[in-house]
């Protein structure tokens, strides 16, 4: 067993560190700063070397790692090895990403200089510099990547063309941050920031000129592959078929609880009708960072006093708008969590701000999305007790390897399943949160139907909106971006309400077998302890630990 043990380990962390060298912005977002000078290699041979690194390294750990003989501990962390392996071999190797999706590479380009800005994590001098090399890197960075670019659908070329075009003006951001701390190095940092802009229009000429002529294809990425990815990555015990047939009973068992909840509201109007009227209980346009940082202060004073779950030590969370080039693909709000290895454990929670661009009907659609009843459940869901909760325990969580665990199914499923027990212990002040609460797990539900759909390609890109609008009466702007990101995360979408339901199987099976000893907050603490790991893994260790 120790030599099992040795063995697992070594493998363990050179993936860690392998993982850091192939990837130097996933580096920077964990915390690690050895890469911060640094843009992946994203050309053709990049790409082969690191499916080279990632088939030896499974291979090394199916014939020297005797899994069984592993404690419950390493055991765990194996399978999510194996898990995390077979996921972006899948996404590399047989769905080729890089191949198809013309989005990912001027993002990758995007978040590396965000990251750097945003956080604080290294001195400001060092920051400086490490963002000037990535500016200046930019344009070849792009160039290499483009070369991948075979056959792209048309909904990722418009993505692109959004993502793309925002760079430069995002570039002039972080210049204008720099020129103030930095004002006798503006002939350098204007150097760096225009090579930076150089990138991103030769990226622009590139999808304008040269890959308009090869939209074509689907971006489903098939059953077949849609099957691998729930039985590998997320350790599912179902298909496609099986996950169909759970989203539409969902779908209709929770039509049945809306129907019922606005019977108890309002006998005289349906559902339909009473969350039409509290959409248009919207908030100031210009207040909305402020509604929901108040909102957030209250979830979070809510959970330490009714001591529901643990504060991790040294937390902190800042709301700040959605970065521009994020937008197309998040209509309403998200959570960069802080990287696991950084000492600061600031959280941003972004919240998309109304575009004064758009048409005034489709800026009133963006406030809608914000609307005062659905606003308790957003802090939730992204802050306490949901993501940022969640993930700042993941990053305090054991070893390196469990620390980066990336399971959508936990993360996603616990936030979800936070929505419902915040229901529970009486957190919602407006009657009219239960029901839209209600309507936001039906949205959930459809998107389950729509994970398979698309992927499939038994549903088209304007049929998911269309399921948005008229079953999760989801606004038409904000459906469009919604789609925009299903099509790009396959079974991303499914795993809130699948890890949902499998936190409460988890719960529901520690209350039976502890009976009145049960405690909300010990079950609480124990799962957040255990990192971002697929449900099934975890539900493994919380048999031997909650006993």
């Amino acid at each position: 067993m120790i030599e099992t043990l040795r063995t697992f380990n070594a493998l363990s962390e050179e993936f860690v560190e392998l993982y850091f060298k192939h990837d130097p912005v996933a580096a920077t977002l964990a915390g690690v700063h050895d890469y911060d000078h640094k843009l992946p290699d994203h050309s053709s041979e990049g790409w082969l070397a690191r499916i080279a690194w990632l088939r030896d390294l499974d291979q090394r750990l199916v014939l020297g790692v005797a899994w069984q003989e592993l404690p419950t501990e390493q055991r765990v962390e194996y399978g999510a090895l194996r898990a995390r392996i077979a996921a972006m071999r899948a996404d590399c190797e047989e769905i080729r990403v890089q191949s198809r999706n013309p989005v990912l590479f001027p993002q990758t380009a995007l978040d590396a200089l965000f990251l750097l800005w945003t956080r604080p994590a290294l001195p400001a001098q060092e920051r400086k510099e490490a963002l000037l090399d990535r500016m200046i890197a930019v344009p070849d960075y792009l160039k290499a990547a483009r070369a991948n670019l075979k056959q792209v659908p048309d909904v990722y070329l418009t993505v692109a063309d959004e993502v793309n075009r925002s760079g430069p003006g995002f570039v002039d951001q972080i210049a204008r941050s720099l020129y103030e701390s930095f004002p006798a190095e503006r002939e350098r940092i204007e150097h760096a920031a225009g090579r930076a802009r150089i990138g991103f229009a030769q990226y622009q000429d590139f999808l304008d000129r040269e890959l308009e002529s090869k939209v074509g294809g689907t971006f489903a990425i098939g059953e077949r592959w849609m099957n691998y990815k729930l039985e590998r990555e997320h350790l599912l015990g179902m298909d496609c078929a099986a996950l169909r047939a759970l989203g539409e009973e969902h779908v209709a068992k929770t039509r049945e609880m809306l129907e019922a909840e606005a019977k108890r509201i309002d006998p005289a109007k349906p559902w339909q009708e009473q969350i039409a009227a509290a959409k248009q209980r919207v908030p100031d346009a210009q207040k909305l960072k402020d509604l929901y940082q108040a909102e957030t202060a209250r979830a979070r004073r809510f959970v330490e006093e009714r001591r529901l779950a643990p504060i991790a030590p040294g937390e902190k969370l800042a709301v700040i708008d959605t970065p521009v080039f994020e937008r197309a693909m998040i209509p309403y709000a998200a959570y960069l969590a802080p990287g696991p290895f950084d000492e600061d454990q600031t959280g941003h929670f972004y919240v998309t701000p109304i575009d004064a661009t758009r048409r005034a009907e489709e800026q009133r659609q963006q406030l809608e999305g914000h609307n005062l009843a659905g606003l308790a459940l957003t802090a939730v869901h992204e802050a306490y007790p949901g993501h940022h909760l969640q993930l700042c325990h993941a990053n305090r969580a054991g070893s390196r390897l469990r620390r980066l665990g990336d399971s959508t199914l936990l993360a996603e499923g616990w936030a979800l399943y936070c929505e419902e027990m915040m229901h529970e212990q009486g957190f919602y002040e407006d009657p009219l949160t239960r029901l839209y609460q209600l309507k936001d797990l039906l949205w959930r539900a459809c998107r389950v139907v729509l994970d398979v759909g698309l992927h499939t390609g038994a549903t088209t890109f304007m049929q998911a909106v269309d399921v948005l609008r008229e079953q999760a009466l989801l606004e038409r702007v904000n459906a469009i971006g919604e789609v925009r990101r299903y099509t790009m995360t396959p079974t991303q979408q499914m795993s809130y309400l699948v890890g949902k339901l499998a936190i409460l199987a988890m719960r529901d099976e520690a209350k039976a077998r502890l009976g009145a000893r049960f405690d909300l907050f010990r079950f609480h603490e124990t799962l957040l302890g255990r990192g971002t790991l697929p449900t099934a893994l975890v539900a493994e260790e919380l048999t031997e630990l909650l006993t």
